[in-house]
Formats: C-alpha cells, sequence, structure tokens
C-alpha cells in the first residue's frame, strides 16, 4: 500500500467520525440551557436570525394580532427564559412553523415565535418546558 493511499484512509477515517459526532448532538438541540433569570433558575435560549437594525417584537399572546409588548424589542443574540410553549400564527419567515414562546427577559414577558429563538427541534425542548 502506498504512503498516499494510507493518508487519504487516515483522512476518510477522521471525517467520518467527526461526521458521526456531528449526527449525535446538533448545536439546534443543545441550544436549550440553564440559566438564572431575575436570581431564579430557568431554561433559556438565544435570539437569532434577526437583521441588523432590525428587532423581534414580543407581544401580549402567540400571534400577531396580539398588542406589542411596551419595550418589548429583542436583539439578535438576547438571552430569554422559556416559561412556557404554545401554538398559534406562523412564523413571518416560515408560514408552517406555529410555535410560540411565553418568555421573560427579568424585566418583561411576553410571546415570540420559536422559529426566532435557538431552541432546536420541538421534539428535544418539549420535554423541558411545558405547554401554557
Amino acid at each position: 500500500m502506498s504512503l498516499g493511499r494510507r493518508t487519504g484512509t487516515g483522512l476518510f477515517a477522521v471525517l467520518t467520525a467527526f461526521a458521526a459526532t456531528l449526527t449525535l448532538v446538533t448545536p439546534a438541540e443543545a441550544a436549550v440551557h440553564d440559566c438564572r433569570v431575575s436570581g431564579d433558575r430557568a431554561v433559556c435560549a438565544y435570539v437569532t436570525g434577526i437583521d441588523a437594525g432590525s428587532w423581534l417584537q414580543m407581544r401580549t399572546g402567540p400571534g400577531y394580532v396580539y398588542a406589542d409588548v411596551p419595550y418589548g424589542r429583542l436583539d439578535d443574540g438576547d438571552e430569554v427564559g422559556l416559561d412556557c410553549w404554545t401554538t398559534g400564527d406562523g412564523a413571518a419567515d416560515n408560514p408552517n412553523y406555529r410555535y410560540w414562546m411565553r418568555i421573560d427577559t427579568g424585566v418583561r414577558s411576553g410571546f415570540v415565535n420559536d422559529w426566532y429563538l435557538d431552541t432546536g427541534n420541538p421534539a428535544v425542548w418539549q420535554q423541558r418546558i411545558p405547554t401554557c
């Protein structure tokens, strides 16, 4: 066997092992994490997918027809506590995704569509977060 072939085979084994590791736990599934909100233990996630200069608006209920929560603007990367989940309107960027989270920032609470949180797969977070 030539040296070139061994190197290629070794590289293939390393890449295969790396790919297998990625399929075990994805970052999105691991995103729901423990934190503290106003000193209390909570399950949390980060706001994601919000363009620079824009924000995610908290609502008083699980849909866009509900009133805005005053001063309830969230920026990309903000950490929020997850109180509970329910269904409502589809996300603006994905009308078929209808999960909404009641969140707590430590100062105010309200609802946001889960599409804009890095909670990961609903089958994973529904085990940790109760329904509203």
